[in-house]
């Protein structure tokens, strides 16, 4: 009879120490978001910065997001959007990030999925989720948790998160142009900042 309370025991300890760490190897970390005056690639108009940060290094990709994405075309880029005006209010759209016109994604791969997988010239997150390129449920949605969301940007709000541009899988990357635009909510006029990495 001990024999058994011992066996079901040890079967119930050995599946919960596999759902355990089933639930530890879907956990993906947050990326380190600075203050936006501490990127490198910046701009600034209107009292509202816009910083990029690419996340090029293969083992960021791997920390991150738990896959080598340059591998499959894609490249991470951070944004991060502050108003740092006194009064004005923004709105941020992010189905409007876009690449600057007349900007071609060249390289082995890159136009392949530039072109399935696009909206605007970066990566349409609603493609992405039947993307069979990347196999891994769970690396899929954590690529639309972490992708940047639509918001208005009252002072001093700040807005983060990803957008994912197509690149090619070998050789060095290009500079990539990207277009930001935001709407002053009270005025109605399309600010676009422009900014390269």
């Amino acid at each position: 009879m001990r024999k058994i309370v011992v066996l079901k025991t040890t079967k119930l300890l050995c599946a919960l120490w596999l759902a355990e760490l089933g639930v530890a190897s879907t956990h993906f970390p947050d990326y380190p978001v600075q203050p936006v005056r501490e990127y490198k690639f910046k701009v600034e108009q209107h009292g509202v910065i816009i910083a990029a940060e690419p996340v090029d290094e293969t083992q960021a990709q791997k920390e991150y997001f738990r896959a080598d994405l340059r591998a499959r075309g894609y490249l991470p880029v951070l944004l991060v959007i502050e108003n740092a005006s006194g009064s004005e209010e923004y709105m941020f759209d992010s189905s409007a990030v876009g690449l600057a016109e007349g900007f071609e994604v060249e390289g082995k791969g890159a136009r392949k999925t530039a072109n399935a997988k696009t909206s605007g010239g970066i990566i349409d997150l609603t493609l992405l989720k039947a993307d069979g390129s990347i196999h891994d449920v769970a690396v899929r949605e954590n690529l639309i948790k972490k992708h940047i969301r639509s918001s208005t940007l009252g002072p001093g709000a700040v807005v983060h998160g990803f957008v994912y541009i197509p690149v090619a899988t070998e050789g060095a990357r290009a500079e990539i142009h990207l277009q930001v635009p935001l709407t002053n909510a009270k005025s109605g006029e399309i600010e676009v900042f422009n900014i390269s990495f």
